[in-house]
Parts: C-alpha cells; sequence; structure tokens
C-alpha cells in the first residue's frame, strides 16, 4: 500500500518547527498557550545576535527539510517514515542547539518573524 505522501509532508513540516512538540515535555498546555500570548510580545524584543543565531539555524533546518521531503517521497512503509520524522526532528533540534539557540528561543524568535515584515525582511531579503 503506497502512503499518502502529501499528508506524511504535512505532519513532518506542518509547523513552524515541529521539534517544539519532541524537545518540550508534554501536558504544557496552559503553559504553551501563555508562551504564545508571549510570543507576539517578543516580536519587538528580537536582538541583532539572537536573530543572526536564527537565520543560521533557519537556513539549516530548511535544508533538513528539504532532504527530509526528498527521502519520504520514496518511503511506502508507514514505520520507515515515523522513522525518518523522528531523525529529521533530532537533526532540527540539533541544527537550532548548533547555532547557540534553545529550541524555545528559535520558536520565540520564529512566531517574532511571523508577525513582523521587518523580521522577515531580514530574515529572508538575501534569500
Amino acid at each position: 500500500m503506497k502512503m499518502n505522501k502529501t499528508a506524511l509532508l504535512v505532519a513532518l513540516f506542518g509547523m513552524s518547527l515541529s521539534v517544539g512538540a519532541y524537545a518540550q515535555n508534554y501536558g504544557q498546555g496552559d503553559a504553551q498557550q501563555q508562551q504564545q500570548q508571549q510570543d507576539g510580545q517578543a516580536a519587538a524584543n528580537v536582538d541583532e545576535a539572537s536573530l543572526n543565531k536564527f537565520k543560521d539555524a533557519f537556513s539549516e533546518v530548511n535544508s533538513i527539510r528539504e532532504s527530509f521531503a526528498g527521502k519520504l517521497e520514496n518511503v511506502e512503509d508507514t514505520e520507515k517514515a515515523q522513522e525518518l520524522q523522528q531523525q529529521a526532528q533530532q537533526d532540527m533540534v540539533s541544527a537550532v542547539e548548533d547555532a547557540g539557540l534553545s529550541v524555545q528561543e528559535y520558536n520565540e524568535i520564529f512566531a517574532a518573524v511571523q508577525q513582523n515584515p521587518e523580521l522577515q525582511e531580514k530574515v529572508l531579503g538575501d534569500q
């Protein structure tokens, strides 16, 4: 049986950084809601050094996404697809941490970039 590749790609790449759920403890629904509210306030508080770290991490995370998307195109086994998804998540966490950010910091900056066109231009302007 061939798997629905679109569904797999959405599951793997549908969120800002799916590793957020992987890296954080489950059962923190209220804390996550509060964090999302604070993310909007963080948009104006992203310093240049953090933004540069984010740009590096963002670029690497996108490369990982592209790499794993290509691998998923040829996968027909659900178990293998899940293994690839877990590996992609681990690789993305490593990329974020290697850039000098925590997953939480990455996700906060990601939210700020989504809400602020000026930050978007700084991150995506030279791509």
